[in-house]
C-alpha cells in the first residue's frame, strides 16, 4: 500500500497542571514522587449531601498572580487562563504574543461551566455553552482563530491531543494549545453517585479490593508545536500517533472483551510506526471500577502489551474527567524525561482476570516511549503514543482516495419534535424497544443515521473499525443537563437518575448510533459557539482525513428545548493499493 512521509512533527513544548496537589507541573510531580494524594474526605453540602472522597482544589489564591483575568470569567475559565499562560510562558521564547498569534486552541472538557445551571430552572446562561467558554478563553488569550471544543466523555483530553498533533502534522497550524478543564460539581458528583461507582476510600486501580472511583478536578495545558526550537528540553517528547475507537456495545458499561480499547492501542502503534516491543510503559485509564479495570486488562492482552509496566495515576489526582487525559499525558512525558516510572499508589494484590504488571513502587529506569489509553461513557476509547525525540521514528501515513458523498439527510424544526420523530420512526419501519427511552439528541441522531444508511446502500464490506462518526453541535447535551439538574434541585442528591445522567454527555448520541450500526471506528463530538450546521461537513472531513476511517457519518446534530437541527452526510473513500 502507498504511504507518504509526515514532515511536520508535534513536539511537546511546555505544559502546566493545576490540581489539588499543586499549581504547576513540577510541584504536582514532586507530590507524586512522595506518594501524596490529592484525594481527601470532602464534606461540603453544596457539593453533596454527605461526605465523599474526592480531589478538590481547596484554595484559588494562585489566581492572584499578575495576569489580566477578566472580571466576568468563571472559576473554571480563570483556572484555564492561568494554566494556559503558565504553559505559554514556559516555552523557549520571550515573544509570547507571537506564539499565541500562531496558535490554535483546543478545549477538552466533559461538562465545562456546568455549575452555572444549578438552581436556574430552564434558564441557561450564555457561558454554560462549552463552545462559548472556549471562545472566551481564546479571546482573552489573544488567539485569533476559531477554537475547537472536544467533548467525548472521559477520553476528551486524549482526543484533543491527538487532534492537536494531527493539525500540526497536516501543516494546518504551527502551534496548538490544548486545555483540559473540568470542575468537581454537584451535577457530576450526584450523577456518579447514582451509578454507585464512587469509592469510600482512595481508589485502588486493578487491586482485588477496589470498589469504585474518586472524582477530582483539575485544569491542565499543553503547548504542541512543529517548531522544536521553542522547547527548552534537550530531548523533547514527540506525539507519534493516536487512534480512537468505539465498543459499539453499551452506553455506560465497558466492553467485556476489551477489543475496542485493544484495537485503539494497536491502531495508535500502527499510526506511530512502532511495535509493542518498542513501548516502555502504559499509562492506563485505571478508574478503579470493577468492570473498567477488568476490560483494560483484556485490552492490554488483546494488543499484546501484557509484558509492559502498567500504571494508573487516579489514586493521586482522582478522575478529573475531560482534563484527565491532558493531566496524565503531561505526567507520562515527565516520567520519560526524568527516567522515573511512577507506581500505582495503594496497589497490593492484582484483581483483574488477565495478568498485567502493576506495582505500587516508583522505579528509576530508562523510559523511551509510552502508550496512554482512556475509555469513557458511550463506549469510546482512545490511545496515544508519546516518545522521546531520541527514540522517535519517521512517521508515514496511509494514502487514501478522495471522500465520495453517498448520502445526505437534513431535518429541522421546533415545537413538533415528538410528532416528527414518531412519524419518521414509523416511516423507516424501525423496530427498537429502547428508542423512545433515549433523549431527544440521541433520537434525532439515530433517525438521521437510519435514513443515511438506507440511502447509501450496502456497506457491509467495510470493516466496522473503519466506520466512524464525527458530529458537532452548539448546545452540547444541555437539554438533558437541565433535566438532571432540576431533578436534584427539586428532590435532593438522591433524586439523581442514572437513566437521565448517562445522557448528559453529547457523545452518547454517537454511542447509541454505534451500538445499532456496529460503527467501531473513530468517533468524536465537537462543540462550537455558533450554529455551523450548513458548513460543518468540510471541517469534519478535514479531521476524518487523518483517521483510518474508510466510511464516516459527519455533520450537525443539535437539540435543545424542542428545537432541532440535523444535517448529516455519509462519505466513503478507498485506500490506494488496497
Amino acid at each position: 500500500m502507498d504511504k507518504r512521509r509526515v514532515n511536520n512533527r508535534a513536539f511537546v513544548i511546555s505544559d502546566s497542571i493545576i490540581s489539588p496537589l499543586g499549581r504547576d507541573t513540577e510541584t504536582n510531580m514532586r507530590e507524586l514522587m512522595l506518594f501524596h494524594s490529592g484525594v481527601k474526605r470532602v464534606d461540603e453540602k453544596s457539593l453533596y449531601s454527605s461526605p465523599f472522597m474526592g480531589a478538590k482544589i481547596e484554595k484559588d489564591s494562585f489566581l492572584n498572580i499578575e495576569i489580566d483575568i477578566p472580571n466576568d470569567a468563571t472559576l473554571l475559565e480563570k483556572r484555564a487562563l492561568v494554566a494556559a499562560l503558565v504553559a505559554i510562558k514556559a516555552a523557549n521564547s520571550e515573544n509570547y504574543d507571537k506564539i499565541l498569534s500562531e496558535t490554535s486552541l483546543i478545549l477538552a472538557t466533559t461538562k465545562g461551566n456546568i455549575d452555572l445551571i444549578e438552581n436556574s430552572g430552564e434558564d441557561i446562561k450564555y457561558s454554560a455553552f462549552p463552545g462559548v467558554m472556549a471562545s472566551r478563553i481564546a479571546k482573552w488569550l489573544g488567539i485569533k482563530g476559531a477554537p475547537l471544543t472536544i467533548s467525548s466523555a472521559c477520553i476528551s483530553g486524549v482526543n484533543a491531543i491527538i487532534e492537536g498533533a494531527r493539525l500540526i502534522e497536516r501543516g494546518d497550524c504551527k502551534n496548538v494549545l490544548i486545555i483540559g478543564a473540568d470542575l468537581l460539581s454537584r451535577f457530576v458528583i450526584t450523577g456518579f453517585e447514582s451509578f454507585k461507582s464512587v469509592s469510600s476510600s482512595i481508589c485502588l486501580p486493578y487491586d482485588l479490593s477496589r470498589d469504585g472511583l474518586n472524582l477530582g478536578e483539575a485544569v491542565a495545558a499543553v503547548l504542541l508545536s512543529s517548531d522544536r526550537d521553542l522547547c527548552k528540553d534537550i530531548n523533547p517528547v514527540v506525539i507519534e500517533g493516536g487512534a480512537i475507537t468505539n465498543d459499539a456495545n453499551h452506553l455506560s458499561a465497558p466492553s467485556r472483551t476489551g477489543d475496542g480499547l485493544g484495537i485503539s492501542m494497536l491502531q495508535a502503534m500502527e499510526d506511530a510506526g512502532v511495535e509493542s516491543k518498542q513501548i516502555s510503559f502504559i499509562n492506563a485509564h485505571g478508574t478503579s471500577t470493577i468492570y473498567n479495570d477488568e476490560m483494560e486488562s483484556k485490552a492490554i492482552h488483546f494488543a499484546s502489551l501484557q509484558e509492559l509496566p502498567v500504571q494508573s495515576l487516579k489514586p493521586f489526582f482522582g478522575h478529573t474527567l475531560g482534563a484527565s487525559g491532558v493531566v496524565e499525558i503531561i505526567a507520562s512525558a515527565w516520567q520519560m524525561k526524568n527516567s522515573l516510572l511512577f507506581g500505582t499508589r495503594g496497589f497490593k494484590e492484582l484483581g483483574v482476570p488477565m495478568e498485567i504488571k502493576v506495582t505500587p513502587h516508583h522505579s528509576e529506569q530508562n523510559l523511551y516511549r509510552c502508550i496512554k489509553s482512556a475509555s469513557g461513557f458511550g463506549g469510546c476509547n482512545a490511545s496515544i503514543v508519546l516518545a522521546l525525540e531520541s527514540a522517535s521514528v519517521s512517521k508515514f501515513k496511509q494514502e487514501y482516495g478522495q471522500w465520495e458523498e453517498l448520502a445526505s439527510y437534513e431535518l429541522s424544526g421546533e415545537d413538533d419534535f415528538d410528532t416528527v420523530i414518531r412519524e419518521k420512526y414509523k416511516e423507516l419501519n424501525i423496530k427498537d424497544i429502547k428508542f423512545f427511552k433515549m433523549d431527544g439528541l440521541s433520537r434525532l441522531g439515530v433517525i438521521g443515521t437510519f435514513e443515511l444508511m438506507r440511502r447509501a446502500g450496502d456497506l457491509s464490506d467495510i470493516d466496522p473499525f473503519k466506520k466512524g462518526m464525527l458530529l458537532a453541535n452548539r448546545s452540547s447535551s444541555l437539554d438533558t443537563d437541565i433535566k438532571h439538574q432540576m431533578l436534584i434541585d427539586a428532590g435532593g442528591d438522591s433524586a439523581a437518575s442514572p437513566a437521565v445522567f448517562v445522557y448528559t454527555l453529547p457523545n452518547i448520541v454517537i454511542g447509541e448510533i454505534a451500538i445499532r450500526n456496529q460503527f467501531k471506528g473513530e468517533n468524536i463530538f465537537f462543540l462550537y459557539e455558533d450554529d455551523r450546521g450548513s458548513v460543518i461537513h468540510s471541517d469534519m472531513l478535514k479531521y476524518a482525513d487523518s483517521s483510518m476511517l474508510e466510511m464516516v457519518i459527519c455533520g450537525w446534530c443539535d437539540y435543545l428545548k424542542g428545537k432541532y437541527s440535523l444535517n448529516l452526510k455519509l462519505y466513503k473513500r478507498d485506500v490506494y493499493g488496497k
